[in-house]
């Protein structure tokens, strides 16, 4: 078990918490600790595989912080930030900053963090087991990385693991997958290049951006909301979300809600008006409207034809 404590040595009781009256980000099947109090909101999202670990962090203190966190093991850790910053002390004492669009991968078991007043981070860390580095037959070595821009095929398979629509019997075959996926694409991804116009900052943002619109494909949030959220106004979201994903914010959430509606109707039975809800459809018609005219066919003759009926 992760053990968390302040610098000053007191720890942090992370207690299991109901999963279900959860409503923030989370990892569908995982188990919940959180350690809830005056001055400060510290939860845990753990999904435990013998051969990977998937966590997602959330931190929130009411005054600037350092905390001591413990790994259970020494296994090679990816660590994603996806909202505030992540700052983690080193060995050597140095101090490294990861904003969302960025990552790094580290075997040290024990590492410092600080935490800015007021901030909620958020990040995401999959531990791989020796075993599971072994057999992904990349022919590249695979170690510690400092931090860098994270590559983009990377970040939406993690993504994916936080929108799982697979029950316990399918949820481990499709973690696991995801999971070596993952390792594979840092192994053989190309560097990544940001837009040189952009401040660290904007980049960040927009990264922020790109990881609330990939948990809200159910249309709760609109892209002027989402732009509010963020401190920012329409025109800039879409300019600077192009710069850096070489795709615009409209056709990038209609090509990720229509793989996700692909991905249920493929994997799963759910009836086609809850996958309609589930994708921000008002009504079973402009849905089926909408799939029929990007793939020439309904959903259901399209499940039927992915599944050889």
């Amino acid at each position: 078990m992760i053990r968390i404590s302040l610098s000053s040595g007191e720890p942090l009781h992370l207690k299991p918490s109901p999963n279900r009256k959860f409503t923030g980000l989370r990892i569908p099947g995982s188990i919940l600790y959180s350690s809830d109090r005056a001055g400060h909101s510290v939860s845990l999202h753990i999904y435990q595989h013998r051969l990977y670990t998937i966590t997602l962090r959330q931190f929130q203190f009411a005054k600037t912080t350092q905390v001591i966190t413990t790994e259970p093991n020494n296994w090679l850790r990816l660590e994603i930030p996806l909202s505030g910053k992540l700052s983690v002390i080193s060995r050597d004492g140095n101090e490294i900053q990861l904003d969302p669009g960025a990552y790094h991968l580290s075997d040290q078991p024990v590492f410092a963090s600080n935490h800015s007043e007021g901030e909620s981070s958020i990040y995401a860390s999959l531990h791989f087991s020796p075993e599971l580095i072994a057999g992904i037959g990349s022919g590249q070595p695979v170690g510690t990385r400092p931090p860098g821009p994270v590559p983009k095929d990377l970040l939406e398979m993690l993504y994916d693991i936080l929108k799982c629509p697979f029950q316990e019997s399918l949820r481990d075959f499709y973690y696991a997958n995801k999971v070596r996926e993952i390792l594979f694409t840092h192994t053989v991804s190309l560097p990544v290049v940001l837009p040189g116009e952009l401040s660290p900052e904007q980049i960040a943002q927009m990264y922020e951006a790109d990881r609330i619109m990939a948990n809200n494909l159910d249309g709760k949030i609109t892209i002027p909301e989402l732009a509010r959220k963020l401190g920012t106004n329409f025109v800039t979201l879409k300019k600077n979300y192009e710069k850096v994903f070489g795709i615009g914010l409209f056709p990038r959430l209609m090509q990720r809600k229509m793989e996700h509606i692909k991905l249920l109707l493929e994997k799963t039975d759910k009836p086609l008006k809850e996958i309609a809800d589930l994708s921000g459809y008002q009504t079973l018609p402009g849905f089926i409207n909408a799939f029929r005219k990007r793939f020439k066919m309904t959903p259901n003759d399209w499940r039927k034809e992915r599944r050889g009926f």
